[in-house]
């Protein structure tokens, strides 16, 4: 099997990946009742789209191995570092969830963890450079998601460290 033929069905993967892990957060937003729990779901949701996106133009125009220019996600209207600001205003010094959005936060960490692993392996394994950027990019972002949700699942434990 050829290198390009490798290099779609990674891609292929990614794309997967991406989309179940958007699901994830779609229904995991729709079943949240805190504002908090809500906004972080929809956000990550809504940048797994972003992925989704950029993973599939690279897909659809063979540019993995290529020397063209890594296409980077839009800047959001919300930065997902700000949710606790925008949060923390809204809900005042308040904070609980219930036990449904703590197993699925606790859900949600795991899955962004294996995404940066996953990113971040492809990244070591690229053949171009464009490629270990582009992998390495995304690994970055799952990351930052992963980071995130930490933060929401250390406010759950303890309230007092909310914002």
């Amino acid at each position: 099997m050829g290198e390009k033929s490798e290099e779609k069905k990674v891609l292929e993967e990614a794309i997967r990946f991406e989309t179940d892990g958007r699901e994830f957060f779609l229904k995991a937003a729709e079943k949240a009742k805190t504002y908090i729990a809500k906004l972080i779901f929809q956000t990550i949701a809504q940048e797994e789209l972003e992925h989704i996106r950029r993973v599939k133009q690279i897909y659809e125009s063979d540019m993995v191995s290529g020397k063209q220019e890594i296409p980077h996600g839009v800047a959001e209207k919300r930065n997902i570092r700000n949710i606790f600001e925008e949060a923390r205003e809204r809900m005042g010094k308040s904070f609980s969830v219930n036990s449904d959005e703590v197993e699925a936060i606790r859900m949600a960490v795991q899955l962004e963890y294996k995404g940066h692993e996953f990113y971040k392996h492809l990244a070591q394994e690229a053949t171009s450079e464009f490629a270990r950027q582009f992998y390495q990019d995304l690994a970055q972002e799952e990351l930052v998601h992963f980071s995130t949700l930490r933060r929401m699942e250390e406010a759950v434990a303890d309230p007092t460290s909310f914002g």
